[in-house]
């Protein structure tokens, strides 16, 4: 059909066996198509299921997605990066027993990283991070009735929200900015300098 081939998996959640079919794909292209793709100009690569939701989402098509692990999940990654930034969704997980677990949207910051060790600047958006530290934070708060861990989690998110409608923000957010200030896309510390000069501010 002459286009792309993505193959995506969550090897960063079943390690061994997601890592298994990416291995298996992988030895099978290169052993049996590589070349021919090479001359028909066609790339095939892997990515986390995260990461390849990021990109579908702000893509014009034209490509064949071999998707593996398409969940509930996936489903709340495509909705965020819809509507903005993947980077800003929390996951809040309830076992039948009552356990919480806090989890960020992760995997979209794998090539932000490997900027990083190249000693390049990134502006990576921490806050999907940082609310589910704060939600794990406030829980804990809840359940040994610590008010000032509650009241500490509740501020750092305030001083998230006040960081980005004061203009303050991260590149994934610039270009979905329409408030009254203008936009200064920050990279990944100023950012979160900026977000601890909110809170220095209101204490």
């Amino acid at each position: 059909q002459g286009k792309d081939l993505w193959f995506s998996s969550k090897d960063t959640i079943s390690k061994k066996y997601d890592h298994r079919f990416k291995d298996i794909f992988q030895e099978i292209f290169d052993a049996e198509y590589k070349e021919a793709f090479g001359k028909a100009g066609l790339e095939y690569f892997y990515t986390l299921i995260d990461d390849a939701v990021a990109r579908v989402i702000r893509s014009r098509g034209g490509y064949i997605w071999a998707c593996k692990n398409y969940d509930g999940d996936v489903m709340s990654d495509m909705i965020s990066t819809a509507f903005g930034s993947l980077a800003m969704m929390t996951s809040v997980l309830v076992s039948p027993e009552g356990n919480y677990e806090y989890e960020a949207a992760h995997g979209t910051v794998t090539r932000h990283y490997y900027k990083w060790l190249k000693g390049e600047s990134t502006s990576t958006n921490p806050v999907a991070t940082i609310f589910a530290w704060t939600g794990a934070l406030r829980k804990r708060g809840e359940l040994d009735e610590i008010p000032e861990l509650v009241e500490f989690a509740e501020g750092l998110e305030a001083a998230c929200i006040r960081t980005i409608e004061g203009g303050k923000m991260t590149g994934d957010l610039v270009g979905l900015w329409s408030g009254d200030v203008p936009a200064q896309k920050l990279d990944s510390r100023a950012f979160l300098e900026a977000i601890r000069d909110e809170m220095e501010a209101a204490a």
